[in-house]
């Protein structure tokens, strides 16, 4: 089992150094997530002592090798236990983040842990993403949409349209704001087939997430994938 001490070398070693507040945050929303996971699936409960390793690393190791703009709003597509969205926030104090999953239980679950963590800027939202996206709160709002094990990739492409801003280049190393992250494993060959066909998608960029420390881990075959959707007439307006 990988603990918290294990983690923060990993990031270390990556460039991301960990205070003791963000460490103390780790801990206590494993914790938190643990003690709800006895009640509701949040996470494998076959999962829970690889933690560090097959989750929170899984969440951030793309910004060793990548950044976001600073103080961006990111909605979090089915966020489920929290996953990437919370790892992000204590990493990252200035992101504002919104968590959205369409399961009620599970988002209950979320806003305790989210309000016993003390999390500023972190809203937890319950719906179906084609339907949040809709209202004029969430509608082109987000610097970016990021989601993790959330449903084939197409499938996040079609439900996370509506979230995005314009797109906006920033710089080789930080990725391009109003675009969707999906953090993906194991064979997407097939349904990024799909997801190139789709007519509202600009381009798909996808990135093999590569990080000091990947020997001491079981699932090496991780992927960033960055799509850009195209921009339709009333952006054009705008």
């Amino acid at each position: 089992m990988k603990t918290i001490s294990w983690f923060t070398s990993i990031c270390n070693s990556n460039g991301l150094t960990l205070d003791e507040e963000q460490v103390g945050l780790f801990e206590t929303y494993l914790r938190l997530l643990l003690s709800w996971n006895s009640r509701i699936n949040l996470i494998s409960r076959k999962d829970e002592d690889n933690f560090y390793s097959h989750h929170a690393l899984n969440c951030v190791s793309f910004l060793f090798g990548t950044d976001l703009k600073p103080n961006a709003r990111i909605l979090d597509l089915g966020t489920g236990g929290g996953l990437p969205g919370i790892p992000l926030k204590i990493l990252r104090r200035d992101l504002s983040l919104v968590l959205l999953d369409s399961v009620a239980k599970k988002t209950a679950a979320l806003s305790d842990i989210v309000r016993k963590m003390e999390l500023e800027e972190v809203e937890v939202v319950n719906g179906r993403a084609e339907n949040v996206a809709k209202l004029d709160e969430f509608q082109g709002k987000f610097d970016y949409v990021i989601s993790r094990a959330a449903g084939r990739s197409d499938e996040v492409i079609k439900w996370s349209r509506g979230f995005p801003k314009k797109f906006e280049s920033l710089g080789n190393r930080t990725i391009p704001a109003g675009t969707l992250m999906v953090l993906k494993g194991g064979a997407i060959e097939d349904e990024l087939r799909v997801a190139r066909s789709l007519k509202i998608v600009e381009s798909i960029r996808v990135t093999n997430i590569t990080f000091n420390g990947m020997d001491e881990i079981e699932n090496k075959d991780k992927k960033l994938i960055v799509v850009q959707y195209k921009t339709t007439a009333a952006e054009k307006r705008n």
